[in-house]
């Protein structure tokens, strides 16, 4: 890993606020970065949900059909988990409601949520959702399938001590996906996402507000296959991923003259892993256990240039990067309207095995 950061001083006129405050460098380097995060998790759900809306048309694609689905989900987010609840849409679709087609297919997918915690905390969103998407696809033949998607996401959060930052982004995906046999497939999807932020403090020691842009480029490509012996499925897989964004930031302290920043960003990860899972018929439901392995390599270089009132900074950082993650648990369907799910992952980079453990556990009840 390799990283630079660089302060020049500004000649000429100093472009301080009429009041004295003045904008530090490091503030619009700091918007920079929280630009790029948020723009690259937009990018990856949105691909996340694409991936989605494919794994749930393959058995019917094999059968010459296509189906309309709904995945969004809108969530109430109270103090309490049992002030908390969620609306799933998939349930307006029963399963002998279903509108199988014979080619062409819309869905919806992602979440909505609604939560309280503003009440507490002013710098919070009302509402916010972290991606939805609205699709369509056309199956061209058993084997190939066509579609696009539109995806938003938007919210608010903490910025600095006491700022907030506002994210708004609009994306576009062409993606397809063919079947090479019955237990293979290639899945391919490339789109562009353009995002706006609005962030600021006031009532600080240095009151500012600004505002940025970022425009993306990004893409994946998958590749699995399944085999079978016995009881026991497994499924191998392949993937790419790549982002490329460039972005943009200016901010004014008071008065004073606006500061500006730019960045640039690309990233390029390539993934292998196995799942294996087996099922088994309960006295009351299917409980099936999985356990999968990944072993991911990520490339990844940026750089940006931000302006204070008095100084310039630049940056620059290439990394390389490896890591291994391990998962297991059980999904125990219990009927069609109660299932329970729990897991344990590990995780950790290659180069320094400091291994990251969570346990989760959840079970869901529809009525």
């Amino acid at each position: 890993m390799a990283a630079a950061i660089l302060l020049i001083a500004a000649g000429g006129q100093s472009i301080a606020a009429d009041n004295g405050m003045v904008i530090d460098p490091a503030v619009n380097l700091a918007a920079l970065s929280a630009q790029r995060d948020k723009t690259a998790s937009a990018a990856s759900r949105q691909l996340g949900l694409v991936q989605g809306r494919l794994d749930g048309t393959r058995g019917l694609r094999a059968e010459g059909r296509n189906i309309h689905s709904s995945s969004l989900t809108i969530r109430f987010t109270g103090r309490s988990k049992e002030k908390s609840a969620a609306f799933e849409t998939q349930h307006l679709l029963a399963p002998e409601k279903e509108r199988r087609t014979r080619r062409g297919g819309v869905w919806f997918a992602g979440d909505v949520t609604l939560d309280s915690a503003r009440a507490e905390d002013p710098r919070r969103s009302g509402v916010y959702s972290n991606g939805v998407a609205f699709g369509g696809d056309l199956r061209l033949n058993p084997r190939l399938l066509i579609g696009n998607a539109t995806g938003a996401a938007f919210g608010r959060t903490g910025f600095g001590a006491e700022g907030t930052l506002s994210a708004q982004s609009l994306s576009n995906t062409l993606y397809g996906s063919l079947t090479t046999s019955r237990d293979t497939y290639l899945d391919l999807a490339i789109g562009a996402s353009h995002g706006s932020y609005l962030d600021g403090q006031s009532g600080a020691a240095s009151p500012f507000s600004g505002n940025g842009s970022a425009n993306q480029f990004f893409g994946q490509a998958r590749y699995s296959r399944k085999l079978e012996r016995g009881r026991f499925r497994f499924r191998s897989y392949g993937q790419a991923d790549f982002q490329k964004m460039k972005l943009d930031t200016s901010r004014r302290a008071g008065t004073g003259e606006p500061t500006s920043g730019s960045a640039s960003s690309e990233q390029l990860n390539f993934a292998l892993g196995i799942r294996g899972e087996t099922s088994a018929r309960m006295r009351k439901g299917t409980m099936t256990q999985h356990v999968t392995v990944e072993v991911s390599r990520t490339t990844q270089r940026t750089s940006a240039v931000a302006e204070g009132s008095a100084e310039r900074a630049m940056t620059f950082s290439r990394s390389r990067s490896g890591k291994v993650a391990a998962r297991t648990g059980l999904d125990w369907a219990i009927s069609d309207r109660a299932n329970m799910r729990a897991e344990y992952s590990l995780s950790s980079v290659m180069a320094d095995f400091h291994p990251q453990q969570k346990v989760s556990a959840r079970f869901k009840l529809s009525f």
